[in-house]
């Protein structure tokens, strides 16, 4: 008898990247991907929602559907300590996942 794939949970990452693109222009570039049915990437600064510079849309090795998303964010902006979450929102499953991260905080 042959079983089905189910995905299951949503799953994340989010990462700050430090490349030659930001470094000389005064903003970090946060990164998120997201695994899962059908998931899409929300990004939100307290209460408030940021725009994604970009996003991309792929299928895993797995099966599962992977959306990376990233912003950027005013080195001003991030050095005030200010918390940027990254939401995972599976639709299909009902699901979401999110994580923070800060300068203070240091943690992603």
């Amino acid at each position: 008898m042959e079983k089905c794939l189910f995905p299951g949970e949503p799953s994340m990452e989010l990462l700050l990247v430090r490349s030659e693109e930001t470094s000389g222009s005064g903003s970090q570039k946060l990164m998120c991907s997201g695994w899962g049915f059908n998931p899409q990437i929300k990004w939100l600064s307290g209460s408030e929602q940021r725009f994604a510079a970009a996003n991309e849309i792929r299928m895993g090795e797995d099966g599962r559907v992977v959306v990376t998303s990233h912003i950027i964010v005013a080195q001003q902006e991030w050095n005030q300590g200010k918390d940027f979450t990254c939401e995972v929102i599976d639709q299909d499953l009902q699901k979401t996942v999110r994580k923070s991260t800060s300068l203070c905080t240091g943690r992603l």
